[in-house]
């Protein structure tokens, strides 16, 4: 008998959590339904049901995206998809998936995004990379910034780090493409502030904020230090699990710190932007070793019109893309008219100038890859000599977009 798809009732909490953790090999059967109960929307919390066994896990909750122009587009966020070992290859994440995605349609929300486990997966259901992110590990003996910063930095403790964190990262997010808004929540559960019994216990760190002349808070920064010493010289190793910076004095603030505190020899920080300014503060940039690029955010366009309308471009164009959707979602042919002050997209029945899966669609809507670059590698196709170049200058972005909240 095929597994029922359908979303949980409130009794069924505790069995979909404990279906969770065995899709993510970990064994724990601890009940934290009332701490989860919280944040996890039910009616959004999708289980495949074999018998009354749940073999099989999704869940969605809506953030904003922000787009290319600052422009805020809602969307749905998708986590904790998993299949029990025991039900493998029976196409149960498929049914789940495409359940959440018409749900998605039906609730308004555009476009549908994740962080990948693997990238063979989600292509097969039109999603595609959009963003990257990539590590810094920094040799602090060798290198010190070329320029101090007039904000001053001090520690605090974490109560009034969460709230101005939250409060900066808010700021910070609206104005960069690729973020997203980041629920209450989050901040408890990222922080440790609320202990899930299931999850591994967030180490301590130290908090730190810069403040500007007039004491706003410009940048927050959150790390630990495993301390090592060889042949009685210290070399301890200060990792950053999170660094929030308002702007380049808020940058040589934060940086300048963690690069000179004592017994420390290496600074390392992941999930960073790929155009990070690290390298460029630093009298010799070759000591901040880029390391790890990779995908981060993916996104899946449900309503194409929708999704393109919600985005300024760079310049001023007209195109017609006819988008392939195997799924049956969004394929059609749309005409994009768009540029620095709005967009307007709707559905045509001119001659497409470029055809492409939708997972391309995806990889190019926040500007993070080239249109061009993906039909070099058979992703899109030009049937209007020269559309290519212009619609790879409509989508790109002055700077690439960057997802930094792991969800």
């Amino acid at each position: 008998m095929a597994a029922e798809i359908r979303t949980i009732t409130s009794d069924e909490l505790h069995p979909w959590s404990v279906a969770v953790r065995r899709g993510f090999l970990n064994p724990s059967d601890v009940d934290d339904s009332e701490q989860r109960r919280a944040f996890l929307p039910l009616e959004r919390t999708w289980g495949a049901f074999d018998g009354d066994r749940i073999v099989a896990t999704l869940r969605s909750f809506p953030v904003e995206l922000t787009m290319p122009g600052a422009i805020p587009l809602t969307v749905s966020a998708v986590t904790q998809v998993t299949t029990t070992a025991t039900h493998r290859r029976r196409g149960l994440a498929g049914r789940l998936v495409t359940a959440e995605l018409a749900a998605c349609r039906d609730r308004g929300e555009p476009v549908s995004i994740l962080i990948a486990a693997e990238w063979p997966i989600y292509g097969r259901w039109g999603y595609g990379p959009s963003t990257e992110v990539q590590s810094f590990s920094v040799d602090t003996r060798r290198t010190a910034l070329v320029e101090t910063s007039s904000a001053s930095v001090e520690f605090v403790d974490l109560t009034e780090f969460r709230t101005a964190a939250a409060e900066l990262y808010e700021r910070i997010r609206v104005r960069q493409v690729g973020e997203i808004s980041r629920p209450d929540w989050f901040w408890d559960v990222d922080l440790g502030i609320v202990q899930l019994p299931t999850r591994p216990e967030v180490p301590r760190a130290f908090h730190v904020l810069a403040r500007d002349a007039a004491g706003s808070v410009i940048g927050a920064v959150r790390y630990r230090v495993e301390t090592t010493w060889e042949a009685m010289l210290p070399a301890a190793t200060l990792t950053v699990d999170t660094l929030l910076s308002a702007g380049v004095q808020a940058d040589r603030a934060l940086w300048g710190y963690l690069l000179s505190v004592d017994l420390v020899t290496e600074v390392i920080a992941g999930d960073r932007p790929v155009d990070e300014v690290l390298p460029w503060l630093l009298t010799d940039p070759r000591r901040a070793r880029a390391s790890k690029r990779h995908d981060f955010l993916w996104c899946r366009v449900v309503d194409v019109p929708a999704a393109l309308a919600a985005r300024r471009y760079r310049v001023e164009g007209t195109v017609v893309l006819e988008v392939i959707d195997h799924q049956g979602l969004v394929s059609g042919r749309y005409e994009l008219t768009g540029g620095p002050n709005g967009a307007q997209c709707g559905v045509s029945t001119r001659s497409p100038d470029i055809s492409m899966p939708v997972s391309t669609l995806a990889a190019a809507l926040l500007g993070g890859y080239s249109v061009r670059q993906l039909a070099r590698a058979g992703q899109a196709e030009e049937h209007r000599s020269g559309a290519l170049e212009s619609t790879d200058l409509m989508f790109s972005t002055a700077a690439p977009p960057w997802s930094s909240t792991w969800f």
